[in-house]
């Protein structure tokens, strides 16, 4: 449980951090982007760096606010409303969620907290069933040969982390955007995001960590950015749905709005009622991850909240889709833009059939073990 001055400090936070990207100018400025084919807007970042955003869960000693896990999921939340384009949450998640845990002395993790620096992991390799973890980007003599895939924020990034085998083991290196021997994919996605695919070719990079640690660090970091990315989605879906309640009670037919209309209200409630749950669900297990160090159970918290949240966002802006009826399926309406991001952020770190998979296996195992 929070204590009640916990729970003032969140809601302070949640209230700056909406004040912030409702300044910035809310969902449309998702589209602005997109049309003019931006990636993110690094003015952004770094304002979002200077109030504080991307330092939320790294510890006070570290440099940042020391308010955990379940205020990084406020601040995903609000991401989530405005579909804002910034790697906010791959940034906290997985960018600083290795630094500190690996090299808590390393300037990167200062400039990354201020939005002075912008940092795309690169950890995911494709294998015989898609996506894999397993390295076979190999680091020796301070050069990587081989590639990543799926790395988020890739297009508008200054470095990159990877993770590569070694001959010692994993080892987490630091390359920039523009070294040679390096090239980077776009592939687009259905929000108008990307996801980058890097090719090395005797790419010069720093190590910086080696060993067990890295991947110990890593399926942290990994947990931690699927349970904000579940986050995201539900404060994405209580968006999407609040559009929608507003488009019921305005649009008329029959000379009533639609929403006076029992079968539309029944919808709605129902609608209603999988925001709260999800939101609840979320919330619940980043305040749970927050106080638990054991990874395994961690990793299982986050699998939890990732389907459920995922769950909730396909419903949710398919149904307002339907709800907003023909004009739902144009792109001038912004009720599109929430499900195209549902779609992607969904797919991210694993869907709700992939995630309860890796739950009801653990329980099983549980199980099996007494």
């Amino acid at each position: 449980m929070q204590s009640s001055e916990q729970e003032e400090d969140l809601r302070l936070l949640r209230e700056s951090a909406r004040t912030l990207f409702d300044r910035a100018g809310g969902s449309g400025r998702s589209r602005k982007l997109r049309d003019a084919g931006g990636e993110f807007d690094p003015d952004m970042v770094r304002e979002l760096g200077e109030a504080g955003v991307f330092g939320v869960a790294v510890p006070e000693e570290q440099g940042g606010l020391g308010m955990g896990l379940a205020a990084g999921g406020v601040i995903a939340e609000e991401v989530g409303r405005v579909i804002a384009p910034e790697p906010v949450v791959a940034t906290i998640g997985l960018g600083l969620g290795l630094l500190r845990r690996l090299c808590p002395e390393h300037p990167k993790l200062e400039q990354l907290i201020g939005g002075e620096a912008s940092l795309a992991v690169a950890w995911q390799e494709r294998g015989p069933g898609g996506a894999s973890a397993d390295a076979t980007c190999r680091y020796a003599d301070g050069k990587l040969t081989g590639g990543k895939a799926w790395v988020v924020g890739a297009g508008g990034t200054q470095d990159f982390l990877v993770v590569a085998e070694a001959d010692g083991g994993p080892v987490l290196v630091l390359a920039e955007a523009s070294a040679d021997g390096l090239v980077t994919t776009r592939r687009a996605q259905a929000d108008g995001s990307s996801l980058g695919e890097l090719s090395f070719s005797g790419t010069p990079a720093a190590e910086l960590a080696c060993g067990a640690a890295v991947q110990r660090a890593l399926s942290e970091a990994v947990a931690d950015a699927t349970a904000l990315a579940a986050a995201e989605l539900v404060g994405l879906s209580q968006r999407a749905f609040e559009i929608t309640l507003d488009y019921i009670k305005t649009r008329e037919q029959f000379d009533k709005p639609i929403g006076s209309f029992q079968v539309i209200q029944h919808r709605a409630v129902d609608l209603n009622v999988m925001c709260e749950v999800a939101q609840a669900a979320v919330r619940e297990v980043l305040m749970r991850m927050d106080g638990e160090t054991d990874a395994s159970i961690r990793a299982r918290l986050a699998s939890r909240a990732k389907a459920r949240a995922v769950t909730a966002a396909r419903k949710v802006t398919r149904d307002a889709i339907q709800l907003h009826g023909a004009v739902g399926y144009t792109d001038e309406f912004d009720i599109g833009l929430y499900l195209n991001r549902a779609l992607v952020l969904s797919a991210w770190l694993g869907d709700d059939a992939y995630h309860r998979r890796i739950w009801f296996d653990a329980r099983e195992e549980e199980g099996a073990a007494q």
